[in-house]
């Protein structure tokens, strides 16, 4: 009974998912991506799937749109998920993956997009600085995919494929990325998401629940998480190692059925996990960790800095919050036994 108990708190890292907001824009119809802000609590980063323009907004925790960012001489062709992290510079910038290909026609490869991340404001329209554009390409022929992974110390990219039969595949890119030529992704994991009979997503049936749409790695790189239609998929990054994370077991989470999930993203602080869908007025789902640890997220002694320098002050990993749950059930149980052993011995006395 101890070991079960035990692993269902460790399997179930995250409550009940509770609505954070909804969008109030109607020109966010289909968020595919998203992303949390490194400056400001509670504003994410959103964007269009394919047919909008090369923009992407800045929304608050109430859902109104706080501002909207063009990209200047941009396409968006297929924009399918958005992430953080640090330039060459370690400036805390986002990148725009325009990585669809449901046919699987970009024989001149996908495109990454990278702009310096703003300070949300209450600007109507800002057009951002020209971004810098980098082209990868895969080693055996164009796929789809719909996610996108940014290591926030780094840099590294990758991209997980979307394949409506087989193992998605995980390619990573070159530590260095070159602007001015295709960057020739390698192959490094895959993952095996599960049929796990939880409902939602388009109405496909089971395949909801294979198809991977949006991945976040969390502010400190402790943890990767990318998801389904259906559910949540998490698994620890040893060292800066993210490639090595998917061969290890994942905990895997029911997301709440939405119409058609494409975007997950960590909190600022890494203790929480959003989700998005597409759809008018869509909500914004919060999963928050069990027993959280509370406090600044700054570990011991350390000195708070600008949230908007990169990379961010590590933040302490759900595992701690979780080990330290778990250490309350054992304790708990321990003091049952041992009380129950002890009426026994007193019965045994009195007989």
């Amino acid at each position: 009974m101890l070991a079960a108990l035990l692993t269902a708190l460790l399997l179930a890292p995250y409550g009940d998912p509770q609505v954070a907001f909804r969008f109030t824009d109607p020109r966010i119809r289909e968020s595919s991506g998203l992303v949390s802000s490194s400056i400001v609590d509670g504003v994410v980063f959103t964007h269009n799937d394919s047919g909008d323009e090369a923009r992407f907004f800045a929304v608050g925790s109430d859902g109104r749109t706080l501002a909207t960012y063009v990209l200047p001489k941009v396409q968006a062709r297929d924009w399918e998920d958005i992430a953080r992290g640090p330039d060459e510079q370690g400036r805390s910038s986002l990148w725009i993956g325009d990585i669809g290909d449901n046919n699987a026609v970009r024989e001149n490869g996908i495109l990454v997009h990278r702009v310096r991340e703003p300070r949300p404001g209450n600007d109507k329209t800002v057009s951002t600085e020209a971004p810098t554009s980098f082209r990868l390409r895969y080693p055996d022929g164009p796929r789809d995919a719909e996610t996108l992974l940014v290591h926030p110390r780094t840099a590294r990219l990758y991209v997980v494929t979307k394949p409506l039969a087989g193992q998605p595949r995980v390619y990573a890119a070159p530590p260095r990325l070159d602007g001015t030529a295709p960057n020739v992704l390698e192959l490094v994991a895959s993952v095996t998401p599960r049929r796990t009979g939880t409902q939602g997503g388009p109405d496909i049936g089971s395949l909801a629940q294979a198809l991977v749409t949006a991945g976040d790695v969390s502010p400190d790189g402790s943890r990767v998480a990318v998801r389904t239609y259906t559910d949540l998929y998490e698994w620890n990054v040893p060292g800066d190692d993210v490639a090595a994370a998917f061969a290890t077991e994942p905990t895997v989470t029911p997301l709440p059925p939405t119409p058609q999930g494409e975007g997950v993203a960590y909190s600022r602080d890494g203790r929480s996990i959003l989700t998005s869908t597409e759809g008018d007025g869509a909500p914004v789902h919060r999963l928050a960790a069990r027993s959280a640890p509370s406090g600044p997220a700054q570990p011991p002694g350390a000195a708070p800095g600008d949230p908007g320098e990169w990379p961010p002050s590590r933040v302490p990993s759900a595992a701690y919050a979780y080990a330290g749950s778990a250490a309350i059930v054992v304790a708990v149980l321990l003091a049952a036994r041992r009380r129950r052993h002890a009426r026994r011995r007193r019965g045994r006395t009195a007989g």
